[in-house]
């Protein structure tokens, strides 16, 4: 069972972001390139050819970009309702919010939380605006916290 905890959950929300980003940048600068040398000489058809697959695989890279960026957008305002939960059982519990641990990535109803070396199913009310934790005994002791053992 993977346990994240407040620092993993803050630095991985744009990680992925910002590499897909990278490579759609350094594929354009690619097409500008090839395509200035290919207008220079018009003659050498392979930088042509070049250009437009490098093209295809961009538009196609930026289609799954906005997949995804709408995926993480849903993901990140989810994950930062999950963060103002880790403050709030924080709070409540009179403990950092970075000794406070969750199995998901996401706030729903069923996940773990676990602080003090003691785990803790939430039950959320319909509109996610309060909660309760019932102790809970987990089956696997095997626990990794942030995808590390």
């Amino acid at each position: 069972m993977n346990f994240y905890t407040l620092e993993y959950l803050v630095k991985t929300q744009s990680a992925d972001l910002i590499l897909r980003s990278a490579i759609i940048i350094i594929l354009l600068a690619i097409v500008i390139l090839t395509s200035f040398k290919f207008m220079k000489d018009r003659m050498k058809t392979r930088l042509r050819d070049i250009s437009i697959g490098i093209v295809v695989l961009t538009f196609i890279l930026l289609g799954i970009q906005v997949e995804h960026y709408t995926q993480n957008n849903r993901d990140f305002s989810q994950s930062h309702v999950l963060l103002k939960f880790i403050e709030s059982v924080a709070t409540d519990n009179n403990i950092s919010p970075y000794n406070v641990m969750v199995n998901s990535m996401t706030l729903k109803d069923g996940i773990i939380v676990r602080y003090n070396d003691e785990d803790y199913t939430v039950h959320l009310n319909n509109d996610n605006n309060s909660y309760t934790l019932e102790r809970t005994h987990v089956i696997n002791h095997n626990v990794y916290i942030n995808g590390e053992k």
